[in-house]
């Protein structure tokens, strides 16, 4: 048994999440896709093996299709396009097994890792599903921009104080998106509960000190100044109204969205996904 998953966090190694041409690469592919991708990138980190084991390598996870897509809630056919991709970017290989075992790539030796903290992305102590990713949209160009962000902040942050400090101009230049979408991830993020954010205005306020960059913390965080919830510690970082949730997507993705695909598309794209999970091992 794995002690180290009784720990309220799970270990990421750090490498392409700052890296903005690797962040290029994200953003050329396939928009649902990519999200697909990084959403099964952080369920593998949250069920990666701390050490070696008798059966599985460190960094390593046996989960079947179906596992991934019950802990995500996403389609057959993104989880198996998802990970066709975590293989082409060469950051999660795939090494046999039934289920298949996938592992981090670099996780043994990474020349630097973070702690992503558990129950912020669960939602619960339950961990059958990863509620918080459940909650960002499968298609919307804002869901990828979350997740750039909230991997690239979680490679960014001070390790004794949790905290990582990034203005919108550098955050919206290393992620090569516009400074309205890099304040739309922001958003999103703590809409959903995964970031907490202290403007350099409200830093201002507090402490008379001018900053050029916002500080962030991961919820989570033992560092995090409103780790109870940041409406009950009057959070002022990012507003946010009371209209649903869906009202608040809308707001925060510009530009057209992708109409739905054909049913002759749709059928294409089955069957390709069909071809492709003789790859990935099912139970």
């Amino acid at each position: 048994m794995d002690n180290n998953k009784e720990f309220g966090w799970r270990k990421m190694p750090v490498s392409w999440q700052k890296d903005p041409e690797f962040q290029q690469r994200i953003r050329a592919a396939s928009q649902g896709t990519a999200i697909a991708a990084l959403k099964i990138y952080l369920a593998i980190c949250l069920k990666a093996e701390f050490h070696e084991t008798d059966r599985l390598p460190a960094g390593s996870a046996q989960l079947s299709l179906t596992t991934l897509c019950e802990l995500l809630d996403l389609s057959r056919p993104m989880v198996v396009d998802g990970l066709k991709l975590l293989v082409e970017w060469n950051i999660v290989a795939r090494i046999g097994g039934r289920p298949t075992i996938l592992q981090i790539v670099g996780f043994d030796e990474p020349p630097y890792w973070v702690k992503l903290p558990k129950r912020p992305l669960y939602g619960s102590k339950s961990e059958n599903a990863i509620q918080a990713l459940m909650q960002l949209p499968n298609r919307k160009r804002s869901s990828l921009h979350a997740l750039q962000l909230y991997l690239y902040l979680a490679s960014i942050r001070d390790k004794h104080t949790n905290m990582a400090k990034l203005s919108y101009d550098q955050g919206a230049v290393t992620l090569g998106v516009s400074r309205n979408h890099f304040s739309s991830a922001v958003s999103l993020l703590a809409a959903v509960g995964l970031l907490t954010v202290r403007t350099a205005l409200e830093i201002k306020q507090q402490t008379g000190q001018n900053f050029s960059s916002n500080q962030y913390w991961l919820r989570g965080s033992s560092h995090d100044p409103y780790r109870a919830s940041p409406a009950e510690a009057g959070f002022k970082g990012i507003e946010i109204d009371d209209t649903s949730f869906e009202e608040f997507l809308g707001d925060h993705d510009s530009g057209p969205q992708r109409s739905d695909r054909s049913v002759l598309a749709a059928n294409v794209r089955l069957r390709r996904s069909q071809e492709l999970a003789a790859v990935f091992e099912d139970d």
